[in-house]
């Protein structure tokens, strides 16, 4: 036998035996001796066995047959080869071993020239290449296989009669999928009939066919698997999927939902790759909310729109980003929505832009639309609202689609150029440019709906040597600005001009390096102190108050400030052992900074307002949060980090009031992991916002003077390793007094499976007061069944 023939004659039979894989079944319990290693490589052909004998054209191997071809073994009792005619027959006890299997069959029959042949009893197991995801439960144990008979039609199609697959050692103590016949077609699909999907011996689903697709990059046309869940606020929830695979690079997901209490949902997803610098994700979700049960008075219908597209090649240099997040409304949010964090986010945006960088400089053409919805509140008709469906909190005669702030920059071009060295001088220029149409909507305010903004800014840097170990840094810049409207009533154009000077002074930090050792650790104290002065003067200071807010171009303000920050660090640093070439890291385990800013001119320019809400630069640049303006000294600014270990760090941020009164507002996030443990907690407290102009009242809760929230999440164990884990979740409101979410999720690993389940407690007011009940079971290097998906797990 030619070694090419045996060499054909192997891989035909290992993919034949290997199409159990696509069944889902196995042997019950296959014993210790199956998992023999395979035999060592051999470069040439070689057989042997008891008897070999040769008539005419035909080859007899008996008694222990052995044929070994590089990495391959077939062993049987008995091998007959006809090279005429090209078939071979072995039988009893025939195995094929190699590096990835171990496959056993009764009876092999098979042509080296046609390539077609049947196959007995067929069973083993087969090493899958399956990398670790965190989306994806895998074990190292093999696929375990069985099938009764295995028919070769062609080069590419098989035929499976009574098969099954599993990645559990004993079936019967995991899962399974059986099927009474299966055509496959390697690398597209295989069609399975009466699969049965059992789970520790309980037939658990039946389904006359199944489809499933094989390909190296698995997508196929077909239903999804129907999705079954419950929700106190949705009721029962049933819906299927049907994926339409268009081409090898773009399928289409679109599925129905049915509430049993709130009406239908729909949902399409649509992906495409054009090539491999561009890819297009849209996902469409819309919910037709008739409102039953205890929401009749809570109706939220509407639709939202994510998508994300990017192109890294355009041509020419440039690349391209489209990013959307579109909703109708934030009580359609804050009702439907799976996620707490995208459930109390009152902002959407979508934007595009084209890019193309010249070295330090670069070419922007972009598209933007910012939403900020002011109210959540939702009127039905036949409800005790007003006619039309007003806000309250938005004011009245406020209709709700305006219940927002709205602003676009459509469409704008910018070029800007980073610092570059003027000749061999120390001085480094740099500006920006920009023109543009813009935008605002907002209740009570009426603009043009596009007018024109125009923008100039260069600057100038000095860049020069320390000297004593200080680092001195001055710059000067000025600013010319033309927007086509303004707040002015008659709503005329406004061109703002203002000059700026900045010094960045940085004397010589402080250094100390401890004697002696901590823990085996060297330490080193640091103290860096930093100070920057910021002057901007406006030709004409009275007209900030006109000048329409679209983003942080539009908030200057004349100001004359100084920032002074003390930085204090601890790095610790093991010692390198003896004879060692690596160098020592340090690592910092703890620092403090210190800021604070005076403003020798606290009302900017006369432009500050006593009860007013304003947004300036000199303000927001040293911490965003709300504090009392009027004042020479902002809040003192305090960041503390802590990690003396590599399983706990700790941030604590506060803002103290320089008056008197304590702590504005402070926020503290820390994690701790020892062993299968672990702790995470977020509190973040704001005392009182001395800047909130609206009433403060029980049905404005944005209006309350004070804000506590709350968040923890404790885990135990991992979702990859056999037996349990678990985390639980908790947002709390100590402002009004309530959980908004309390999630308890649980699972068990048992190696080849994992069952999972989740209780999911949302309070979002009068809009969302829900449970929710969700179960997984996923199957080892296979998938996941169920509703409660990897990617919302909290561990």
């Amino acid at each position: 036998m030619k070694p090419a023939q045996l060499r054909s004659c192997f891989q035909a039979i290992r993919v034949a035996l290997l199409l159990g894989l696509v069944l889902a079944g196995g042997e019950a319990c296959p014993s210790p001796a199956q998992q023999t290693p395979s035999a060592p490589a051999s470069k040439e052909a070689t057989s042997r066995a008891d008897s070999q004998e040769m008539t005419k054209d035909i080859l007899h191997l008996r008694g222990h047959a052995e044929i070994t071809y590089q990495d391959m073994k077939l062993t049987a009792d008995d091998v007959t080869y006809n090279q005429t005619t090209g078939d071979l027959e072995a039988r009893g006890h025939v195995l094929l071993v190699d590096t990835q299997s171990h496959l056993a069959a009764d009876e092999v029959h098979y042509n080296l020239r046609t390539k077609k042949g049947w196959f007995v009893n067929a069973q083993g197991f087969v090493h899958s290449k399956v990398s670790q995801r965190t989306r994806m439960l895998t074990t190292t144990n093999p696929f375990y296989v069985k099938a009764a008979r295995v028919d070769r039609l062609d080069e590419d199609t098989y035929l499976v009669q009574r098969g099954r697959l599993t990645t559990c050692e004993c079936a019967e103590k995991g899962w399974s999928i059986a099927a009474r016949r299966a055509n496959v077609e390697v690398d597209n699909r295989a069609v399975m009939h009466d699969a049965v999907f059992r789970l520790l011996s309980v037939p658990i689903l039946f389904t006359p066919v199944m489809v499933n697709s094989i390909a190296r990059m698995p997508r196929q046309t077909g239903f999804l698997l129907p999705q079954i869940g419950n929700s106190t606020q949705k009721g029962v929830i049933l819906g299927d999927g049907f994926l339409w695979s268009i081409n090898p690079s773009a399928d289409l997901l679109l599925g129905f939902w049915n509430y049993s209490i709130r009406g239908p949902a729909w949902r399409g997803q649509f992906h495409a790759m054009p090539d491999e610098n561009s890819e297009i994700y849209v996902d469409s979700f819309g919910v037709d909310d008739r409102g039953g049960g205890p929401n009749r008075e809570a109706k939220a219908p509407g639709q939202s729109l994510r998508a994300i597209g990017e192109t890294r090649d355009l041509g020419y240099g440039f690349r391209g980003v489209v990013n959307v997040d579109y909703v109708s409304s934030l009580a359609f949010r804050e009702t439907f929505t799976d996620t707490f964090n995208e459930a109390v986010s009152s902002e959407a945006r979508q934007t595009g832009f084209l890019t193309k960088n010249f070295d330090a400089d670069s070419l922007n053409l972009y598209v933007s639309r910012y939403q900020n919805f002011l109210s959540a509140t939702q009127f039905v008709p036949g409800s005790s609202a007003p006619a039309g469906g007003t806000s309250t909190v938005c004011g009245p005669g406020i209709s709700l689609s305006a219940c927002a702030v709205s602003i676009r920059e459509t469409p704008s071009v910018s070029f800007d150029g980073m610092d570059k060295q003027i000749g061999q001088t120390p001085f480094y220029f740099s500006f920006d440019a920009s023109a543009g149409g813009v935008g605002r909507t907002q209740p009570e305010l009426e603009l043009p709906t596009i007018s024109e903004r125009l923008d100039f800014h260069p600057q100038l840097t000095l860049r020069v040597k320390p000297f004593w170990g200080f680092h001195l840094t001055p710059s000067m810049g000025a600013e010319a600005t033309r927007y086509g409207t303004s707040l002015d009533p008659t709503h005329d154009p406004l061109n703002r001009l203002l000059g700026e000077f900045s010094l960045d002074l940085r004397p010589p930090s402080f250094e100390k390096v401890f004697a002696r050792k901590y823990a085996g650790r060297r330490l080193k104290h640091v103290i860096e102190p930093d100070i920057q002065y910021q002057l901007v003067r406006l030709r004409h200071s009275e007209d900030i108050a006109d000048v329409v807010r679209y983003d942080a171009l539009d908030i200057f303000a004349q100001t004359n400030d100084v920032e002074y920050s003390l930085t204090n660090t601890i790095f610790a640093r093991k010692d390198a052992p003896e004879g060692s070439t690596d160098t020592p890291q340090a690592q910092e385990i703890l620092s403090l900074r210190i800021s604070q800013k005076y403003y020798f001119d606290p009302t900017f320019g006369h432009a500050f307002t006593p009860g007013v809400l304003s947004v300036f630069e000199p303000t927001i640049s040293l911490t965003g949060f709300a504090f009392d303006r009027g004042q020479q000294l902002s809040p003192v600014v305090s960041v503390l980090k802590l990690a003396p270990f590599s399983n706990y760090d700790t941030e604590l941020r506060a803002d103290l009031n320089p008056s008197g009164g304590g702590v504005l507002n402070a926020g503290i996030t820390s994690h701790i992991h020892r062993g299968p443990l672990g702790l995470a907690f977020t509190d973040f407290f704001i005392n009182r916002t001395a800047t909130l102009v609206t009433p403060v009242t029980p049905a404005n809760p944005m209006a309350l003077p004070s804000f506590h929230l709350f968040r923890t999440v404790a885990t135990y164990g991992n979702v990859n390793r056999k037996g349990f884990s678990g985390a639980v979740g908790l947002d709390y409101n100590f402002a009004l007094k309530i959980a908004n979410q309390v999630v308890g999720q649980l699972g068990y690993n048992f190696g080849c499976f994992s069952l999972d389940t989740e209780v999911r407690r949302f309070n979002l007011g009068p809009l969302r007061v829900e449970n929710q009940y969700r179960v997984a079971l996923s199957l080892a290097n296979v998938g996941t069944f169920g509703n409660l998906k990897r990617r919302e797990r909290l561990y």
